[in-house]
């Protein structure tokens, strides 16, 4: 059997059977585990819609407490009393829920303040009565009609107490039950309504008008009448069996519940909406499980054998393969990988080829240096005494220049020379081209001494000198200088070769810097040439950088490590 067709029945069996069982055992339990957690999150919602309606009244009863204790209030002065309460009044009206007129300042004998010109007896009302006689820290009235816009008020009372805590009047706070209405009017639940009532019967809150009378009264027939209970689900009964009612005890109230009435039907929709998507999903998935299976160990297979294929041409020698494999997964990153490494045998075995032919050439370079190198240095020598003797002392200083530059530059086949001898070969070379071009050409060399016994590749530094006379000053038809400043780094060596010539096009100096960076191949011989050779003696991590100036100059810096011992074999 091959890998697809066993691909292909195994994901057919193993996707069949595993959504069969689950949609079996997700149906047998869906009803019972959605009740339960659809009911605790409305509990929770309705709880929290409570509390808020609580901390609204606490953040009341607490001003109450503060206005209670206020020192005009408690010295009960009339006229004091009369413009505290009036401007009272218009300071916390719109918290209260009132335009005007929301509190009261009462005394024992049922006087009540109300403005600066306004007092009435409230000795025949219900929460005067109640206040003269309870021990509560507060107290809230019924609902009742207010006189003023007739709309539906409560009253809450906090005591005023005297020095000797004498109780001597009470602070009368008219709340607007369209401000509890307005908490409870933004309880979106399944559709339902909600309402705030108490365990007599009284209702505060209504938010839906089109509710019937009759489910109004079976929900208030139900209103816990222990106020230390607990938020409760109570499902009614008769005419309206379809309902459920959630009750919220209310904090800070007197037995007050939020009671939201939802259709059992509608609070749980979504549950029967899942079960029915679930059986529908699970037909689908049993209709589409042999297809998917089929094409994904098509996929599958298909990627494995082009992956394959490639290999193979690799094996036979050809490491020009590439794979492209598109998409994310392994199989792709596995393609991504095979072309990097062939990619990269590729080029390690170029790298490997150049360096080896490099190696060759500058082999063969040094058994050409070193054919009789004798015969050269003693014509030169002939031919200064020669000039000597003729009297051309200008003639014999550029010989002596010439022999000395040709000495070091072989150097018996040494590859390292101190930089004291490196120097003077550098020297030698810019005495002959100073004698050339005296009228455009100056130069300096700054080195410490204690930088001469220091090894490095002969040669590196005159090719640079070469380039900066050919291509900074002569170009500049005017007297230039070159300078060439060797000093110590942090154990770096680091010989920088300036002039102040042309400068360098950014775009060509941009170009020379990828060049040497990538270890290519470019016009500038000399650059590369240098550059490759401190890269193959070491290493990535030193070499050259150039920064220059257009009209200003260019300055090239050697960076090698500091090495006094002798590194010829």
């Amino acid at each position: 059997m091959k890998l697809q067709t066993k691909l292909t029945v195994i994901f057919a069996v193993c996707l069949t059977a595993i959504f069969s069982i689950s949609g079996f055992v997700i149906s047998q339990r869906i009803d019972t585990y959605n009740h339960k957690l659809t009911k605790n999150l409305s509990t929770q919602l309705i709880e929290s819609k409570a509390n808020e309606a609580g901390a609204w009244l606490k953040q009341r009863i607490r001003e109450l407490h503060i206005i209670s204790k206020t020192p005009t209030v408690v010295s009960m002065e009339d006229e004091a009393l009369k413009k505290y309460v009036t401007q009272l009044s218009r300071d916390m009206d719109s918290y209260y829920g009132n335009n005007y007129g929301t509190f009261g300042i009462n005394r024992l004998d049922g006087l009540e303040y109300i403005t600066d010109s306004q007092t009435i007896d409230v000795s025949d009302r219900d929460y005067y009565k109640e206040m003269l006689t309870s021990d509560a820290e507060y107290i809230i009235s019924k609902p009742i009609i207010s006189k003023t816009d007739q709309s539906l008020i409560t009253v809450a009372c906090y005591p005023i107490f005297n020095e000797t805590l004498e109780k001597i009047g009470f602070v009368a706070a008219s709340i607007s039950l369209k401000k509890l209405t307005e908490l409870t009017d933004n309880l979106s639940f399944y559709n339902g309504s909600s309402l705030i009532a108490d365990s007599t019967g009284s209702i505060y809150t209504l938010t839906d008008k089109n509710i019937t009378d009759n489910l109004i009264q079976d929900i208030i027939n139900n209103v816990p009448k222990n106020s230390a209970v607990t938020l409760i689900t109570q499902k009614l009964t008769g005419i309206n069996s379809d309902y459920m009612v959630f009750y919220a005890p209310i904090p800070n109230s007197p037995n007050w519940y939020l009671c939201t009435v939802v259709r059992e039907a509608e609070l749980f929709r979504d549950t029967t909406l899942l079960k029915y998507s679930l059986i529908f999903i699970w037909i689908l998935i049993l209709a589409v499980s042999i297809f998917v299976s089929y094409l994904a160990s098509h996929f599958a297979t298909k990627r494995i054998t082009a992956l394959s294929g490639a290999m193979k041409d690799v094996r036979k020698g050809n490491l020009d393969t590439c794979i492209s494999l598109k998409g994310n997964d392994e199989l792709s990153g596995l393609a991504d990988d095979f072309n990097v490494m062939v990619t990269d045998i590729k080029q390690l075995m170029d790298q490997v080829y150049n360096e080896q032919k490099e190696k060759r050439q500058r082999e063969l370079q040094v058994l050409q240096s070193q054919i009789n190198p004798h015969f050269i240095y003693n014509t030169l020598d002939t031919l200064q005494w020669k000039a000597l003797e003729y009297g051309a002392d200008e003639i014999s200083d550029l010989i002596l220049s010439l022999s000395s530059f040709f000495r070091i530059s072989l150097s018996k086949g040494k590859e390292f020379i101190p930089l004291e001898k490196e120097l003077e070969h550098v020297n030698s070379y810019l005495t002959i081209q100073h004698y050339r071009y005296n009228d455009i050409l100056d130069y300096k060399i700054n080195c410490p001494r204690n930088l001469y016994s220091c090894y490095l590749p002969k040669l590196i530094i005159q090719p640079l000198i070469e380039n900066a006379i050919y291509h900074g000053i002569k170009p500049k038809l005017n007297k230039g200088i070159i300078t060439v400043n060797v000093f110590e780094e942090q154990n770096i060596l680091n010989i920088v070769v300036s002039d102040d010539g042309v400068g360098i096009p950014e775009e060509k100096l941009n170009k020379i810097i990828s060049n040497l960076k990538e270890h290519l191949t470019s016009d500038n011989y000399g650059l590369y040439n240098v550059s490759q050779r401190i890269y193959l003696h070491y290493g990535d991590d030193y070499g050259l950088s150039i920064q220059s100036t257009k009209n200003e100059g260019t300055s090239i810096t050697i960076k090698i490590p500091v090495n006094r011992e002798n590194n010829n074999v």
